[in-house]
């Protein structure tokens, strides 16, 4: 009963931070499955990292905002790399070289904040709950590959 209500807490948490990161970027219709498999991943992160309520409404706010900032650096690295592709016959040197620069500043950004937000979660977890938490991430896009993939063939 105790984990129901943790992880039913930590999904409200999650999809408010989500309802109000999407109001505020203009994205009025998401999709039912973005909040499917966001409430999945909630649960699923919530029972392997073992968050107590206490954890989970400090956690939840801060994860959800990393989310969101690093989201958009791969956005707009994913723009970059479908730029270049598409015009990989007809760009210049220059322009590319602007792309490229764009490219490692962006992976910049990414580690500044892997580094930032792994500070605020050794503030509201333990350091073994951050070392779950990291490990729940992958093991979740993993379950979500095979999930929506099915089995691979050989």
């Amino acid at each position: 009963m105790k984990n129901i209500k943790l992880i039913a807490l930590a999904a409200i948490l999650s999809s408010i931070s989500l309802i109000s990161f999407s109001q505020g970027k203009g994205y009025q219709h998401k999709s039912m499955d973005d909040e499917k498999i966001q409430a999945e991943k909630v649960a699923f992160i919530t029972e392997k990292v073992n968050l107590t309520v206490d954890e989970a409404q400090q956690f939840w706010p801060v994860y959800n905002e990393f989310n969101a900032k690093i989201s958009k650096l791969f956005i707009e690295e994913r723009s970059i790399y479908r730029n270049i592709k598409v015009n990989s016959e007809t760009i210049n040197d220059k322009d590319l070289t602007v792309k490229l620069d764009r490219m490692v500043e962006l992976n910049q950004e990414k580690a500044s904040l892997e580094i930032e937000y792994h500070q605020k979660y050794k503030k509201i977890l333990p350091i073994q709950k951050v070392a779950k938490l990291y490990q729940s991430d992958k093991d979740f896009r993993k379950h979500l590959l095979h999930k929506y993939k099915g089995p691979q063939e050989q």
